[in-house]
């Protein structure tokens, strides 16, 4: 176990260092928002570490501190601070300028622009996320099975050519029904657009190989197309997470100083996975994941639906529903551990 702790005591001491500088600058009711901010996004993401972790195995070490270390820049400040700026520009018609002042100055009149850009972050992060999981599953060459009367049917039915695409497809369609005329068409282009960006990331990826097959340029390729993926699927992450800040409180300093801080643990986390190689014992925990990332896309789908009715999903759902998966499954894996252990003393 402390092999594993202290890959936490950097982003533990920065989260006490950021903490104390929001305690006396901003007083304790703004401490207690952080941290609540904090958790939000430690909920949402920790299956992002475990996809991640897997991504970066295939990398060389190179490419993998550079993920580590300038990819945690562009999620914290690329995906919550410039993202949430455009779409409120395109969303208010207001150029970037504006959106950025009144980010700082109006944080209310802010926050009602991006809950109009709200339902497109919603479809195009759920199709996404939606896509890692389908694609993770129907896959007919997966032979290890956790939940193996599901997954077992899954990658059997892999074997029909792009069948993940056509049901994603499917469910965006179902979508239609519910959401209000008016939208319909922005939605659907929202939603085409994350299934089309998960599909060219992975399959340019798959298709340069690994880097101990490939050569030359196609290596650099191959772990170029995979930076790319893992930014997007961070991307997809933090757009959840980011809009459902801003029902906890429309100041920015505190939104981007938690989900920033979220983000550093995140990163340790994937470190420390990749480093020690646990899920090669922990052998269900990535099943776990990309279960909790396929529920976390259909929550956000399903928030596409219930935004124009103005019923209001909590976020602590999406974190919930994530962490118990990942519990689940990491039981199974010590279990599994235990009984090799013992079979083979």
């Amino acid at each position: 176990m402390g092999q594993y702790l202290r890959y936490l005591k950097f982003p533990i001491g920065l989260c006490l260092i950021g903490l104390t500088v929001v305690a006396v600058v901003r007083g304790w009711q703004a401490v207690w928002i952080t941290s609540v901010l904090l958790a939000l996004e430690i909920s949402l993401s920790f299956d992002n570490a475990v996809v991640n972790a897997r991504v970066l195995d295939r990398l060389t070490p190179g490419q993998q501190k550079f993920f580590l270390t300038w990819g945690l820049v562009i999620p914290v400040f690329g995906v919550r601070f410039l993202g949430p700026l455009l779409l409120v520009s395109l969303a208010g018609g207001v150029s970037l300028a504006t959106a950025f002042d009144t980010a700082l100055n109006h944080a209310n009149e802010y926050h009602e622009l991006l809950k109009l850009a709200e339902p497109r972050i919603l479809a195009f992060g759920g199709m996404f996320l939606l896509m890692v999981c389908l694609r993770y599953f129907f896959n007919e060459a997966k032979s290890l099975h956790w939940m193996r009367a599901i997954e077992s049917r899954l990658s059997r039915a892999g074997r029909i050519e792009s069948l993940e695409v056509a049901l994603a497809l499917v469910v965006l369609l179902l979508l239609q029904i519910w959401i209000p005329p008016a939208n319909r068409g922005e939605l659907l282009i929202a939603g085409v657009i994350g299934l089309v960006l998960q599909i060219v990331c992975t399959s340019l990826a798959e298709a340069f190989g690994s880097e101990e097959e490939a050569l030359g340029r196609a290596a650099a390729g191959g772990g170029i197309a995979s930076l790319i993926y893992l930014e997007l699927l961070d991307a997809s992450f933090s757009l959840d997470g980011t809009v459902g800040a801003f029902a906890i409180t429309s100041e920015l300093p505190l939104i981007l100083t938690g989900l920033g801080l979220g983000a550093l643990f995140i990163r340790s986390i994937t470190l420390m996975l990749v480093r020690e190689r646990a899920l090669d014992e922990l052998i269900y925990l990535e099943h776990g994941a990309h279960y909790a990332i396929g529920a976390l896309g259909l929550l956000m789908l399903v928030k596409v639906v219930l935004t124009p009715l103005h019923v209001e999903m909590p976020e602590w759902l999406s974190g919930l529903v994530g962490i118990l998966f990942l519990v689940l499954a990491l039981a199974d894996s010590l279990r599994h551990r235990r009984r090799q252990a013992r079979l083979g003393g």
